[in-house]
This record gives C-alpha cells, sequence and structure tokens, in this order.
C-alpha cells in the first residue's frame, strides 16, 4: 500500500521537475541585488512579468525595484505601473473571492490564487514612484503618488479585513465542495470543531510558534493591532518633508510620522512644521538598509489524534507553511560626515516589523486554512480506506485502495506553501537631517564604504538604498530652491 503511494507521489513530484520554481526566481533576484547587480536582477522577473500569470504582480514590483534601484526611471516607473494597474483589478473583489485555476482551488494551496500583494506592497510602490518623480523635477506627480501612499495606509485595515473574510468564505464553500465530491459525510461543524481540536493541541501549536515566531491565540488580531504596527513612518515623514519643501503644508504627516516614530529628526520637524518654521539650507537623509525578511515553507503533520482509532487510513497528513527568514544588513553602521562634524543616522522605520505585521494577519487565516484543507484531504483518505475493510468483493476493494492512494498522492502533490512576497523591500530606514555645509559636500559613510554627496544651495532630499553588505549604495536626490 505505502510503496504505491510513494510510486505516485514520486510521479506527481516527477512532472514539475526541471522546472524553476517561485523560490528559484527569488533566491536568483536576491543574489543579484545584494551583489549590486542591479541592471541583471530585473531580466527574469521582467521576462516573467511580461507573461501575464497569476504571480504577475510580484513579478512586475521586483522588476520596478530593481529598475529603480539601477535609476532607470523610465522601465521602473512602467513596470511599478503595471504592478498598480493589476492591484487595481484585485481591489474589485478579493483575489480569493476570485476565480482561481480550476474547481476546488482552495483545496490545493494559496498558491493557486493571484499573488495579492500587501499594504506594505502598495505604500512602497507609490513612494518609489514619488521619489522619481521628484528626481526627474515633476513636483505635481510626486504629490500625488505621496497622496495615494498616505491613502493606502488608511485603508490598511479595511483591505487586509476583506481579504480575511474573503478567504474564510471560498475556504468554506471549496471544502464542502470536495467532501460532497469524495462522498464523505462531514458538515462545516465537523471541521470547525476538529480544527479547534488542532490549534488547542500545545505540543502542535508550540512547534508553530517555534518555528513560525508566530501564536495562533493572539498574532494577526486585526482588532489589536496599534496603529505603529502597520503604518510606515518613513512613507509618512517622506511625504510631510517634501509638502514642507515645497510649500504645501506637510504638517499632519510629520505630525503622524513623530508619533509612529519618536526619532530626533520626526520629532523636530513635526515641531517646526507646527511653528511655522520655513527649513533653510536643510539637508534630510533617508537610508534604506539591508532586505526585509522574505519566506521559506516548512512541513509539519497534521496530528491525527482528532482521528481516533482510524489514523491507520492515513497515508498522508502533511502541511506546509510559510515562515520569516530574517535577512542581513546592508551595513552595520551609518554614518555623515558634513562642514568636519560627524553625525551618526536615527531609526526611522522597522520594516521587519511592518512585514512582520502583514504575515501575521497571513497566517491567522492561511493556518486555519491549510488545517481545514489537509482535516479534508484526510478525510478521504479515511473513508476511502474503511470503505475497502468493510467489502468483501476483491475488485472493489481493489479500486477503493487505488482511489485512496490516489488522494493522498494529490494530497501529497497540492501540499505547498505561498512563498511570494515582495522581497526587495529594506529591512529598516534611518534618517538624518543636517545643515547644508558650505561646499555642499557631504559623506555618507557605511561600515568602511564612503558615499560621496554634492549638495547644491537650497533644501535637499537624498535618498540612499544598500539592499547587502556587497552592494554599492545607491543615491537619489533632489533641490528645492524656493
Amino acid at each position: 500500500m505505502k510503496f504505491g503511494y510513494f510510486c505516485l507521489a514520486a510521479f506527481a513530484v516527477a512532472c514539475v521537475a526541471g522546472c524553476r520554481t517561485t523560490k528559484d526566481v527569488l533566491d536568483d533576484y536576491e543574489r543579484n541585488i545584494t551583489a549590486g547587480a542591479y541592471r541583471e536582477a530585473p531580466g527574469e522577473v521582467a521576462e516573467l512579468a511580461a507573461k501575464g500569470d497569476d504571480s504577475s504582480l510580484l513579478w512586475h514590483l521586483l522588476a520596478g525595484a530593481g529598475y529603480y534601484m539601477a535609476d532607470d526611471k523610465a522601465n521602473a516607473g512602467r513596470q511599478f505601473d503595471a504592478a498598480e494597474d493589476a492591484m487595481q483589478r484585485n481591489d474589485a473583489s478579493s483575489v480569493f473571492a476570485q476565480g482561481a485555476q480550476g474547481g476546488l482551488a482552495m483545496m490545493t494551496n494559496d498558491r493557486s490564487f493571484p499573488y495579492d500583494g500587501g499594504g506594505q506592497d502598495r505604500i512602497f510602490t507609490c513612494l518609489y514612484k514619488s521619489i522619481d518623480y521628484m528626481c526627474a523635477g515633476n513636483v505635481t506627480a510626486a504629490r500625488t503618488e505621496l497622496n495615494r501612499a498616505s491613502q493606502h495606509q488608511e485603508n490598511w485595515i479595511w483591505e487586509r479585513r476583506r481579504d480575511v473574510d474573503a478567504a474564510a468564505q471560498r475556504m468554506t464553500a471549496d471544502a464542502d465542495a470536495y467532501a460532497k465530491q469524495q462522498q464523505i459525510q462531514q458538515t462545516t461543524g465537523d471541521r470547525s470543531q476538529q480544527t479547534a481540536s488542532v490549534l488547542a493541541d500545545a505540543s502542535f501549536t508550540a512547534q508553530i510558534r517555534e518555528k513560525c515566531g508566530f501564536d495562533p491565540v493572539t498574532s494577526g488580531d486585526l482588532s489589536t493591532l496599534a496603529a505603529s504596527d502597520y503604518m510606515n513612518a518613513y512613507a509618512q515623514h517622506v511625504c510631510g518633508v517634501f509638502r514642507w519643501l515645497d510649500g504645501d503644508g506637510g504638517q499632519a504627516s510629520l505630525k503622524t510620522a513623530a508619533q509612529l516614530a519618536p526619532s530626533t529628526v520626526a520629532v523636530r520637524d513635526a515641531n517646526e512644521a507646527a511653528s511655522g518654521m520655513r527649513p533653510d539650507n536643510q539637508v534630510w537623509i533617508w537610508v534604506e538598509d539591508g532586505l526585509c525578511p522574505c519566506r521559506e515553507e516548512w512541513r509539519i503533520d497534521l496530528p491525527l489524534i482528532i482521528f481516533p482509532g482510524v489514523g491507520r487510513y492515513v497515508k498522508y497528513a502533511g502541511m506546509a507553511l510559510p515562515y520569516l527568514r530574517e535577512r542581513t544588513w546592508g551595513a552595520a553602521n551609518w554614518s555623515v560626515q558634513a562642514g568636519g562634524t560627524m553625525v551618526s543616522m536615527a531609526a526611522l522605520a522597522n520594516v521587519d516589523k511592518l512585514v512582520k505585521t502583514e504575515y501575521d494577519v497571513y497566517m491567522r487565516g492561511a493556518l486555519t486554512r491549510e488545517i481545514t484543507r489537509t482535516i479534508v484531504k484526510v478525510g478521504a483518505q479515511i473513508a476511502l480506506g474503511a470503505a475497502a475493510d468493510h467489502t468483501n468483493d476483491g475488485n472493489h476493494r481493489l479500486a477503493l485502495q487505488l482511489s485512496q492512494l490516489g488522494v493522498a498522492a494529490w494530497a501529497a502533490s497540492t501540499t505547498a506553501a505561498d512563498l511570494r512576497s515582495w522581497t526587495a523591500l529594506p529591512k529598516s530606514v534611518k534618517c538624518v537631517r543636517i545643515d547644508r555645509p558650505a561646499d555642499g559636500r557631504i559623506d555618507v559613510i557605511a561600515d568602511s564604504q564612503r558615499i560621496q554627496l554634492a549638495v547644491p544651495p537650497g533644501n535637499s532630499m537624498v535618498f540612499l538604498r544598500k539592499p547587502g553588505p556587497l552592494a554599492m549604495p545607491v543615491a537619489k536626490q533632489v533641490t528645492f530652491n524656493r
């Protein structure tokens, strides 16, 4: 019996062997940008984006970020615009409410649905577009993108709640349909009780907490999140400084940034803007350092204690969940040297934390979905195995046993975690504000690397990006002369 199952499972694996996986693509992309090969990074993901598959939004984001770091404004803009087109299509209804590949899509894995992205995807897309618009001198377009970034911040809770509700409804519908198809006498209430029993298993939940850093009881609860858990202080601060320098207000955004990240820079800016002061020959430098956490797959078996006495009929009860792998800093120490003075940079935004919040909200639904789909698949194996044991017809028994193995092999072949995420986002953002030196020369020091800036008279905004220790920093700057 088990030999036959493994043969079927091996065949299923062989069918996909040799294909490049999402993880393969993301790993190669990471190697490029951490080495500073920014122009090479968009190659494969841009080709994938052009194919328009269900991950096209992700490929557009990755390609856009690569072009952004290579300072190819035209191609970056095209990729980010295409990403936003996909986001707008998704906004018509949650991706979980849309028709996915084939029927009963929820019974395979979350990878069967289009990549929807998260709130930070939307916020950073607008932010990067605005920075390139600033550097190109298109102040109006930059302001529009910053306004849109702020709107995404306000919509964050509503958008996440919509996705959670849509996924739960789709899971129930597809699980009911699959159970009916397999002639399993199982109700939604039965599954809910079994899922609750799994989540009540101390050993199981301890493994989840240890591997995923996720507490099934408390993590990802939208009703208990504070604004600082999901609002991006970096985007708010840039929006506030831009508006302040452009003579278009900015006090509200600066106040929010100071509340989210009470650093010396953010608090000073908020106070001065509120008092009516106008900056004169000031320079703001933001550093996007390192890379945010990425998703990796982890396998764990469903606790079969919820099926007492019939565990022998279960051939496969595996589940796959994503966990976050933290990645390295671009530099351990950042400082700025100007006019004979050395100044350290202050932390402004912890992007790791923002990504973790989005992961926790996703996992709150994903864990329940994975348990539910595994319970239903296991239930089908038990039903077929028990039926085979209670028939006296040898041919019928063999047919039932083969069906049982087929269900188990299909369960094994469709067990996979959704590893898609915008892996080009930074790990953290630091900021400093200094007086422009008379000679306009500013040196930013990242460990042993020195980035020389020539800043003209006026108020300037400088944006640096360093995704890895070996990567040369990317610098973008804009000056306001009014």
